[in-house]
């Protein structure tokens, strides 16, 4: 394989958000199981690493039901074994108070996974806390969602894979216009730009389009024109990592004239070009250009 896959691994302590932390990482494109045996992680790992699967974003959830002595045991152990053999790979391990988790398990009524052994709530959880501490050690991050509602939880978690997840990229469409056939339907961003100079009234121009050198050049000879594309410019290059931080997985930014042929075309390409520079993947098209 020439591209390591990107593995998150989600454990923690019963009913500290495992299950909501696992929904909002399956929003963001990743494959996801839960509750996978802990035996089963290295299985899966070769069989990935033998096969030809197109799935580059992979999140397992793994916690005290795949039995406490067997995952106490080689949980830490197989999770160091897979990121030396991936760099790619992180655990998230997710936490809350004793009270808290004393209190869901209340409002929920439903059974600790070491209650057979434990019968007593309080020293069910104890006794996790005491068997999950050598994981929550090796944690690349770890969550207390004592003081988190759901919403609150969700969007940390998609702020971690935000920053980490190295296969994530947003979709940036830029797509240039005229307003005589209407505004694009699917736009986020509309730029009206009929107000610059219009090469349409320049005899040797009105023919061709943005597209070509001699409108690019006629405009720059304007500082309206200058002047207006390093702050728009500016603008849009501290939205995209907004746009990305709120966990938007595309973004559409129009830019209009009147005919859309020759200004909005000519300001589409040289943002395009800008928003490539900066590293980001960005589509062009011309809409009213035949």
């Amino acid at each position: 394989m020439t591209t390591r896959p990107f593995f998150i691994i989600i454990t923690g302590l019963s009913g500290s958000g495992k299950s909501t932390a696992l929904k909002a990482i399956e929003d963001e494109g990743f494959f996801c199981m839960d509750n996978m045996p802990i035996d089963l992680l290295v299985k899966f790992i070769e069989i990935y690493d033998s096969a030809s699967f197109d799935i580059h974003k992979i999140c397992i959830c793994m916690d005290i039901r795949a039995g406490s002595p067997t995952f106490a045991e080689k949980g830490p152990w197989i999770i160091q074994l897979l990121k030396s053999q991936n760099s790619n790979v992180r655990l998230i391990f997710l936490e809350a108070t004793i009270e808290h988790l004393l209190n869901r398990y209340k409002e929920t009524r439903r059974r600790h996974p070491l209650s057979d052994r434990y019968p007593n709530l309080l020293d069910a959880i104890e006794k996790e806390i005491e068997i999950m501490a050598p994981l929550r050690e090796i944690a690349d991050f770890v969550v207390n969602s004592s003081k988190l509602n759901v919403h609150e939880l969700v969007s940390r978690i998609k702020d971690l894979i935000s920053a980490e997840d190295k296969f994530r990229d947003m979709y940036i469409e830029i797509s240039s216009f005229g307003f005589k056939k209407g505004i694009p339907m699917d736009s986020d961003i509309v730029m009206d730009v009929r107000y610059l100079p219009n090469p349409y009234f320049v005899e040797e121009l009105k023919d061709k389009n943005g597209s070509h050198d001699e409108v690019k050049k006629f405009l720059s000879t304007f500082n309206t024109y200058v002047t207006f594309m390093q702050k728009f410019t500016d603008m849009i290059m501290f939205l995209i990592p907004q746009c990305k931080k709120e966990g938007r997985s595309y973004l559409n930014i129009a830019i209009g004239c009147t005919g859309g042929r020759h200004r909005s075309v000519a300001v589409a390409e040289a943002l395009r070009n800008s928003i490539q520079d900066a590293g980001y993947t960005c589509k062009l098209t011309h809409r009213d250009i035949s």
